[in-house]
């Protein structure tokens, strides 16, 4: 059964109920463990066995302290019995980390075997790299860079000692604001020749200074598109021509936004603060100014020192074909907490398409880079400034599943392979049963699960709520050339790898048919299903429940659950964006968009089957008439769809107005001899306002094209549409037309999730 979606507030108030006592300190054991291997504890020492699962009543033995001691004394044990499985169990309490725990090649487990890292039954371990921030004082005069009526309300404390940059900063697991100066978005392009700069815009007058702290400051930057989005330093502000210079170029030219209005703005100014809970760093004097909710800054107030909490690691051999994986290794009922974003500002490596991550570079909390057989079950990914967890280049059949992953800076999860070539060595990954939410609260253009050039995974039964963006993207675009690429992911191909040349291979105007690049798009065959997506695109202009583009084939979006959007701009059920070709979308359900897109679109040859589309209506948003685009199943005119099958969806619309049933050619014109040689008939149209909109807007034009023969216009019959029943009942004259129905209780999490806090349905 359709699930009636709950109050959106229900994944927030979880947070409350349960997070606090994640920091508090771990109640007592009621028993030994005698069945693991080591034991550590906050109340451990290093230079203890490990063998007890708390101290000894003499002291002289027990618990170690810290994952790094309980990782080497494995790698000893083994030496005694190099076939045997080990478990490590972590008692509840936050252990701060000062430097990354790295798994390497010595931390495998044997062939076939395990080595589990656990939580104790009913306790709580946090890994944490939060530094206490102490000695809260008034300063001695009034702050006078502050506004006037924040002041005298304004706290200072030194950065803690080896903390070097303050991006993020966490009472307890709340992140708190960085002081930002209202938002703007320039009201035309630069101009540098025939191009527009990259590093330039204008301003509007007064809303940018050439501020005496402006080196501290950074800008948040939504360029000339609603997808893309980043984070860079300031070079310059030139008042008197109300132009302002980034000392990174942004992603593309900067200037208007087609359904955002608001894409600039300034951070880390202690002149912006105007609210309590915001806070700026002076990092030349190495002070963070704070205006505190209450009377003074609380007590749990940290500043993440590591950018990577936890990293498996093996032997990368980058430029060759064979890499050295880490195996076995299994992290069970642990938190992962206060990782610092990464500074993009800063990087020297590759973005991932549209600028959503960034290729094989350390911004998550827990990183595998070349890892086989690897677990993260039942873990929290919790209260961090990047992405929660990500695995790189070689990566293969390991198992993220039954995780909470929230209130992330960037993305929950992401899935990263080589760049397009034949060096195909991560696959065969599960992403299942994770509740995803709260994600991309830094970088808003960031996916909840991220499939980037990897292939043979389950995305399957994740819960996605509440992101700026996009729920499930998988991708791997290439270029069509060797002179320029899709962002900078394109310098990810592998062109010695490539043969022949793609120049021969490239017909007069210079494409190169996807059948002959397929071979080197990793992101192939995927099982993207039984997701539920909900209240994503919260934020960015342009984005969808899921996005597929520029893979290989075989991916199948199967039976998900894809419902309650109300996008600002150009939000999509499912879109099958450039360059995807043989991708098979079936049995989903798409209910209750409200954007200007559609409930499912392909731009080339794949096939629609067996969907439900209902309830697409224009954003509940203003938006200008003018960027009214909006249908069911829209079919735009790049590529060839010759050979698509478009058969057996239900397409149900509550309005005549705005919604054609089917869109083609660019958007919202065309004709329908583009869908003479696909398969597009038994497909099952309605309207509760005007019966005969299917007639009109699709039969009449299509029947003279061999098209939609065996179509009908007829009510679908839901059970009970009013409360999102849309199961059919059995006079619905779909089942006649072949219709097979998704079983709801297969889709989203499973009853048992260790964290959800909702009722299954």
């Amino acid at each position: 059964m359709v699930r009636n979606e709950c109050s959106v507030f229900s994944d927030v108030v979880i947070c409350v109920c349960i997070l606090p006592f994640i920091f508090a300190s771990c109640k007592p054991a009621s028993e030994d463990f005698s069945v693991a291997d080591l034991y550590v504890s906050v109340d451990g020492c290093d230079t203890w066995s490990g063998r007890l699962s708390r101290p000894a009543a003499d002291g002289t033995d027990g618990p170690l302290a810290t994952l790094a001691a309980a990782r080497d004394k494995v790698r000893l044990l083994k030496q005694a019995d190099a076939q045997k499985d080990f478990l490590v169990m972590i008692g509840g309490g936050t252990y701060r980390l000062t430097e990354t725990v790295v798994f390497s090649l010595d931390d495998s487990a044997p062939q076939g075997g395990s080595i589990t890292y656990a939580a104790y039954p009913g306790q709580y371990p946090v890994f944490s790299s939060g530094v206490p921030v102490a000695n809260w004082q008034k300063p001695a005069s009034p702050v006078m860079r502050a506004p006037a009526h924040v002041r005298e309300k304004l706290w200072v404390a030194n950065l803690p000692e080896g903390v070097d940059r303050c991006l993020t900063l966490y009472d307890g697991t709340t992140r708190l604001v960085r002081a930002r100066m209202p938002e703007f978005t320039p009201s035309k392009f630069l101009s540098r020749g025939i191009a527009h700069p990259l590093d330039r815009f204008e301003f509007p007058p007064g809303a940018m200074k050439n501020w005496p702290d402006l080196k501290n400051a950074e800008m948040a930057v939504i360029p000339s598109c609603d997808y893309e989005m980043g984070i860079f330093p300031l070079a310059s502000v030139d008042e008197a021509n109300h132009i302002a210079t980034l000392a990174v170029p942004a992603s593309r030219p900067i200037g208007k936004v087609k359904y955002m209005d608001k894409t600039l703005w300034v951070e880390n100014l202690i002149e912006a603060i105007d609210e309590p809970g915001e806070w700026a760093v002076d990092f030349d004097e190495r002070k963070i100014y704070y205006w505190p909710y209450g009377d003074r800054p609380g007590e749990r107030i940290v500043v993440p020192a590591l950018t990577e909490l936890i990293r498996i690691e093996g032997e990368i051999d980058y430029d060759g074909p064979t890499d050295r994986t880490v195996a076995g290794l299994t992290f069970k009922g642990l938190t992962f907490s206060h990782a610092e974003r990464y500074p993009w500002s800063g990087y020297t490596g590759w973005d991932l398409q549209h600028h959503w991550e960034m290729f094989d570079m350390p911004t998550a909390a827990v990183r595998l880079r070349g890892a086989d057989h690897c677990t993260f079950q039942a873990c929290r990914f919790f209260a961090t400034g990047g992405t929660g967890i990500r695995l790189d280049l070689t990566c293969r059949n390991n198992r993220i599943i039954d995780n909470e992953i929230g209130h992330v800076g960037a993305v929950g999860i992401l899935l990263c392979g080589y760049g397009p070539g034949t060096k195909d060595t991560n696959h065969n990954n599960e992403v299942s049963n994770n509740w995803v939410h709260n994600t991309g609260e830094l970088y808003l253009a960031s996916p909840a699960i991220f499939v980037w050039q990897s292939g043979s995974n389950r995305i399957t039964n994740n819960h996605i709520r509440h992101t700026p963006y996009s729920g499930i993207v998988v991708s791997g675009r290439i270029t069509t050339t060797t002179k320029y690429t899709y962002d900078g992911s394109g310098r990810t191909v592998r062109w010695h790898e490539i043969s022949p040349s793609y120049e021969s291979l490239a017909d007069s105007t210079g494409w190169v048919s996807w059948y002959d690049r397929e071979k080197y798009l990793h992101a192939r065959k995927n099982l993207v299903m039984h997701n539920d997506i909900a209240n994503v695109l919260e934020v960015m202009g342009d984005g969808n429940g899921i996005y597929i583009s520029g893979t290989g084939g075989e991916n199948h979006i199967y039976q998900n659950y894809i419902h309650h959007i109300d996008g600002p701009g150009l939000a999509g059920g499912i879109r099958c964006d450039n360059d995807q070709w043989e991708t098979i979308v079936e049995g989903n359900i798409v209910y209750h968009i409200r954007s200007v897109q559609c409930g499912i679109s392909t731009t080339e040859m794949n096939h629609i089957v067996n969907n439900i589309v209902v309830d697409i209506l224009p954003s509940c948003r203003p938006v200008p008439q003018d960027r009214l685009v909006h249908g069911y199943i829209i079919v735009p005119s790049d590529f060839p769809v010759d050979g698509a099958k478009i058969q057996r969806n239900i397409l149900f619309s509550f309005r005549k107005d705005y919604q054609p049933i089917m869109m083609h050619g660019s958007f919202s014109d065309g004709t329908y001899d583009r869908l003479k040689d696909t398969q597009t008939d038994y497909n099952l149209y309605w309207c509760t306002e005007d019966p005969d909109w299917g007639l009109r807007n699709v039969l009449l034009q299509r029947e003279q094209f061999g098209l939609e023969l065996n179509t009908q216009i007829a009510d679908p019959m839901f059970i009970d549409l009013g409360k999102g029943d849309l199961r059919l009942r059995p006079e619905s004259p779909a089942w006649k037309m072949g219709f097979v129905e998704t079983d709801m209780n297969q889709v989203g999490l499973h009853a048992n999730h260790p964290f959800y806090p909702g009722k299954i349905y």
